[in-house]
């Protein structure tokens, strides 16, 4: 993954391979976008779960059955762009 161009999927496919949250506005700063459309499109699926609302630590509008069962099994959710960008770089 280029340093300067974080694509959506990679992210989140990272975030699940590792069992780590972050949140709507972590991934929104590396992609650009508002954290409040930052998942705007995506289905609810048990890897999209893993991006999270700041206040709640869940993803906003799942049922159970799409979040995926580890979710909680970590304490840490990066919770900002900087954040996120250095754990994707110690985790590519």
């Amino acid at each position: 993954m280029s340093k300067h161009n974080y694509q959506l999927s990679k992210i989140v496919a990272s975030l699940a391979k590792h069992s780590q949250r972050a949140t709507y506005g972590a991934v929104g700063g590396l992609v650009r976008l508002p954290a409040q459309s930052v998942m705007s499109g995506q289905p609810m699926s048990k890897e999209n779960s893993w991006v999270v609302a700041a206040k709640t630590g869940k993803p906003t509008g799942y049922l159970p059955s799409d979040v995926d069962p580890k979710l909680n099994s970590k304490v840490l959710v990066i919770s900002t762009a900087d954040e996120l960008k250095l754990w994707l770089q110690s985790h590519e």
